[in-house]
């Protein structure tokens, strides 16, 4: 059964925090997975690794780069010229959300 009432709302600080914390999960993942394959193709298997192995390290890092770019631009918060936050973005974090 469906919880009644309204749902909760989040301010602009705990977005701004949430995203903060998400884009630097996302990018321990994205140089974690990056480190595994360099380990396991570029180092273990050096002797076999061919030009395809170093096109393929190129092409996902560019794919994880441009993922990321993507999510930090929409997460980007604004601040006035006090610096108290504006806007904290868009909520990266948010179920059926743009971000996802």
């Amino acid at each position: 059964m469906a919880p009644k009432g309204k749902v909760g709302t989040r301010g602009k600080k705990q977005i701004f925090e949430e995203n903060k914390e998400t884009l630097k999960f996302y990018l321990r993942i994205i140089l974690g997975a990056n480190a595994i394959y360099c380990l396991v193709t570029l180092v273990l298997f050096y002797s076999s690794a061919s030009f395809w192995a170093w096109m393929a390290l190129g092409f996902s890092s560019a794919v994880y780069g441009a993922s990321y770019h993507s999510m930090s631009s929409m997460a980007r918060a604004s601040f006035s010229e006090d610096g108290s936050l504006m806007d904290g973005g868009m909520d990266l974090n948010m179920e059926q959300g743009m971000a996802e």
